[in-house]
């Protein structure tokens, strides 16, 4: 991540935008760039970051032909997401099924429960599994119901990635708990929780979700399928098109891109949200993925290495 240094020469102080680049092996290579005597305000210093971010991001790319992973990132993702579908290949249907039923509500308890659902996760797996509905606020209830429909949906979605589909994805989730703004674009501002950042205004979204889905068309010729993944999920939480939602949202496309491309879906801890929003306000802050495809890589390695053993 690109950061601001500075360096003390005899009485004067420098100040430079550093980014230390993995190389591999555990070794890195620092790329740094002089911006003057004086600390930059701090609106400033996040423009110089994003311009040197984007410098660092083309350096990266060259040394290892991916935009946030390294060689041996993508390799290590790729081997364990192999021996992962050549053991559940094994499985017998009704093991297969049993799995993914459990990481349906897992990821339904998790999902909910970063944005405040007081559903515990044996509450969730007797309504999901049983129907058995908890003395609990109905509208933790429905969205747990409605949120498992909306991944098998998404699973199963064989079109387009298309501004129509991710509202759809968002009114399914929502058209019981919040009808008037299910699947609707957002009407009034509103912000990415603990983040300084400005999402797009109501008159822009339209815009904005047209130049998405054009970069998402763009970026899938570029990026491994866990970095695009990484990638729609962090836009479209920085653009924030809906009233309420989106990060709810955000994870069911962020597992869509996954499961398209033939990758495991990654489920994450409702514990770890806080380093999950850290990771998110850092991209906000650069202006790309790379922090939460950082963290992606992290729970992907941990819920799949030795899975199914």
């Amino acid at each position: 991540m690109a950061y601001l240094a500075k360096f003390k020469r005899n009485s004067k102080t420098y100040f430079y935008v550093v980014e230390n680049i993995a190389l591999g092996g555990g070794k890195r290579r620092q790329m740094r760039e002089y911006i003057g005597d004086k600390q930059p305000s701090e609106s400033k210093l996040q423009t110089l970051i994003a311009e040197f971010e984007k410098k660092a991001e083309k350096e990266t790319l060259k040394l290892h032909g991916h935009h946030y992973l390294t060689n041996e990132e993508i390799k290590e993702i790729d081997k364990i997401n192999s021996e992962f579908w050549a053991k559940y290949k094994k499985l017998n249907p009704t093991v297969q099924k049993q799995f993914d039923q459990n990481f349906i509500m897992t990821f339904v308890y998790n999902t909910n429960s970063i944005e405040g659902s007081t559903l515990s996760p044996k509450e969730v797996e007797l309504l999901l599994a049983e129907n058995i509905s908890p003395n609990k606020p109905l509208d933790d209830v429905l969205e747990a119901k409605a949120a498992q429909k909306t991944l098998n949906y998404a699973k199963e979605y064989k079109g387009e990635f298309t501004q129509e589909f991710i509202s759809q994805i968002h009114e399914m989730y929502f058209r019981d708990t919040k009808p008037r703004i299910a699947g609707k674009y957002k009407t009034h501002q509103n912000s990415v929780r603990g983040s300084h950042f400005e999402t797009t205004p109501p008159h822009l979204v339209i815009t904005d979700m047209k130049n998405y889905i054009k970069e998402y068309g763009e970026k899938k010729k570029e990026l491994h399928p866990l970095e695009l993944s990484t990638w729609a999920h962090w836009k479209l939480v920085r653009i924030h098109p809906f009233q309420d939602g989106n990060g709810r949202t955000a994870r069911i496309i962020m597992n869509y891109m996954l499961h398209t491309n033939g990758y495991a879906m990654i489920d994450i801890k409702t514990k770890e949200k806080q380093q999950y929003f850290n990771a998110l306000e850092k991209c906000h802050y650069i202006n790309n993925g790379k922090a939460l495809a950082i963290r992606l890589v992290r729970r992907f390695k941990k819920q799949y290495r030795n899975a199914l053993e």
